[in-house]
C-alpha cells in the first residue's frame, strides 16, 4: 500500500512539473539575439576544453581578460551556428554546435578569393614581406662515436689520433664507444632535428663544431653522455629563392587573405545581433 502511495506521489509531482512547463510564458526575445551570463559562459568552457590537458584552469579563476576572450568566442559560435540553422544545415549535421559554427563559417564566407586569380604582383609584395619564413636551415653532416664517460671519450680521441694504418682506423671507428639509442651518421641535418637526438646542449656543441674531414673531435656533451665527433659537412643559412618555393608562397598568401576576408565577413554579422551580456565580474 506504501508504494502505491509513492508510485501515485511521484506521478503527481511529474505532471505538476510538465503542466508548469507548458503555461510558462513565451520568451519575448527573438532569433537575433544572444544572451551572454556566466552559466553559458562555464558550460560553453568546459565543453572546449583540451581533454589531453592536464592543466586546465577552473572556470572560477579565469582572469578578467580570458573571460573576455571566451565572451567573443561564444558569441562567434552561436553567430555561425544560428546562420548554419537558418540555412537548413542544421538538418545535414545536428550533432554539435561546433560543427554547425563550421559549417556556417563555410556558408558565410565561401570561396571568396579565387586562386588562380592572386597575381604574381601580390605575391611578390608577400614575398618581400615575409623573407624571414622561407630560410634554409643551415645543417650539418657528421659520424660519432658516444661514450657514457668524458674521461672514455678522451682515451679513445687518443687511440684515433695515434693510429696511422687506414684500415685498423676504420676498424676503431666501428667498434668504438657504446650503443647510441639513435643514428651514428647523420646527413644534412638542422638543428631543430639534431636537438631531438642530443638535447640542446649537444645540438649547440655539434652546430660549434667546423667541418674537418681529416680529424675527430671532442669530446663535447649532450644530454645523453659524451661524443667524438667527425664533421663532414656544413651547409649555411641560405634565404630561398622565390621561383623555387611559388607555390607554396602563393599558397601562404592565399590563406593570409582568407583568414583576413573570413575575420571581416563574422564581424560584421555578428553586429547583426543583439548581444545581452549578463555575465558578472569576479
Amino acid at each position: 500500500m506504501r508504494k502505491k502511495i509513492v508510485v501515485i506521489v511521484g506521478l503527481i509531482i511529474g505532471l505538476s512539473i510538465i503542466v508548469l512547463s507548458t503555461i510558462q510564458p513565451t520568451s519575448d526575445i527573438n532569433e537575433d539575439t544572444i544572451i551572454v551570463n556566466n552559466r553559458n559562459l562555464e558550460v560553453f568552457y568546459f565543453n572546449n576544453l583540451d581533454s589531453e590537458n592536464p592543466y586546465n584552469q577552473d572556470f572560477n579563476t579565469l582572469t578578467d581578460k580570458q573571460i573576455n576572450q571566451l565572451k567573443k568566442e561564444f558569441i562567434k559560435r552561436e553567430v555561425l551556428a544560428r546562420e548554419a540553422k537558418r540555412l537548413g544545415l542544421d538538418k545535414i549535421d545536428s550533432i554539435i554546435s561546433a560543427r554547425l559554427a563550421q559549417l556556417g563559417q563555410q556558408a558565410l564566407v565561401g570561396e571568396i578569393i579565387e586562386f588562380e586569380d592572386i597575381e604574381l604582383s601580390e605575391i611578390n609584395v608577400f614575398f618581400e614581406k615575409n623573407k624571414s619564413q622561407y630560410i634554409e636551415s643551415e645543417t650539418i653532416s657528421f659520424s660519432h662515436i658516444f661514450f657514457d664517460t668524458e674521461e672514455r671519450a678522451k682515451s679513445y680521441l687518443l687511440k684515433l689520433q695515434k693510429e696511422s694504418d687506414v684500415e685498423k682506423l676504420k676498424k676503431l671507428i666501428n667498434i668504438g664507444g657504446i650503443v647510441f639509442p639513435y643514428q651514428k651518421n647523420y646527413s644534412k641535418k638542422p638543428y631543430s632535428f639534431v636537438v631531438g637526438h642530443f638535447g640542446e646542449i649537444g645540438a649547440t656543441n655539434l652546430f660549434s663544431l667546423q667541418k674537418d674531414i681529416k680529424n675527430w673531435q671532442g669530446p663535447i656533451r649532450s644530454s645523453l653522455g659524451y661524443h667524438l665527433v667527425n664533421v663532414f659537412n656544413r651547409t649555411p643559412m641560405k634565404q630561398m629563392a622565390l621561383e623555387n618555393i611559388l607555390s607554396e608562397v602563393k599558397r601562404d598568401y592565399y590563406d593570409q587573405l582568407r583568414k583576413k576576408d573570413t575575420k571581416n565577413i563574422i564581424s560584421n554579422k555578428i553586429l547583426e545581433y543583439e548581444i545581452i551580456d549578463e555575465t558578472k565580474v569576479n
